[in-house]
């Protein structure tokens, strides 16, 4: 705005983009390459996950013969909102946006799994809290009389704030920390899959093991694990700088 412009009419510019934050560089991803190649749906696109972060995570949910996703609930302290960025034979259209409530029913969005030709390539964007504890729950219904089965509440406060967890998350110089939406569902899993977590407690119906195999957060826990102790050990064996001026 010139400052003609503002003498004239007596505006002030009062809001400025700030400068990009030194910790996390302006990045930027191809939803369709990350998501070819991924390990598990809900993967975070982009390496931040600080607190106060917007971190978009890439799905892409996929029709076959033997396909089978389930159904469970999210809850979750803070907003998601979901974008479809292609779709076909899915209950979500090319290019929709959805803004979730706190408490979400999650599956497949396919109007038949079983179909080849059906899929869906999403992006879903959680927001890390600012202050304070962030929770997560994950919840699954008896298929029969729509009873809860399971509840899992977790912790999910992101790092650096006072609450974040380095024993279940990482430490604070991991070079990539669990997602803990992704670490939660695995814990969610096997309650979920255990003898009492099948069976209702309501109408007694045992329910079907939950398809965690489709949905890959095991693998992706598993090769965080991995990438965090492989970077560990790249340190340890770097020598020292009394060792690069005292070679023996």
């Amino acid at each position: 705005m010139t400052e003609n412009v503002v003498e004239q009419t007596g505006l002030r510019e009062t809001r400025q983009i700030p400068a990009p934050d030194p910790d996390r560089e302006p990045l930027k991803a191809n939803v369709f390459e990350a998501m070819a190649k991924a390990a598990s749906q809900l993967t975070p696109l982009f390496p931040y996950d600080h607190a106060g972060s917007i971190v978009p995570c890439g799905a892409v949910l996929i029709g076959g013969p033997d396909n089978t996703y389930g159904h469970f609930f999210h809850w979750n302290a803070v907003n998601e909102v979901a974008i479809t960025y292609g779709s076909n034979q899915a209950m979500l259209a090319t290019g929709q946006i959805m803004a979730t409530q706190h408490l979400h029913g999650v599956n497949s969005f396919l109007r038949d799994e079983k179909n080849p030709e059906a899929y869906a390539v999403m992006v879903i964007t959680q927001h890390q809290s600012e202050e304070g504890d962030q929770t997560e729950a994950l919840i699954a219904r008896c298929t029969n009389c729509k009873e809860e089965l399971v509840r899992y509440d977790y912790d999910a406060t992101p790092f650096p704030l006072p609450g974040y967890d380095t024993a279940r998350h990482g430490e604070a110089d991991a070079p990539i920390r669990q997602f803990p939406t992704t670490l939660g569902s695995i814990e969610f899993v096997h309650r979920r899959n255990s003898e009492e977590g099948r069976t209702c407690s309501s109408c007694g119906h045992v329910n079907d093991p939950f398809p965690a195999d489709i949905w890959g957060w095991a693998r992706t826990v598993t090769q965080t694990h991995a990438v965090t102790r492989a970077h560990r050990a790249l340190r340890e064996a770097a020598p020292t700088q009394h060792e690069q001026e005292n070679p023996s």
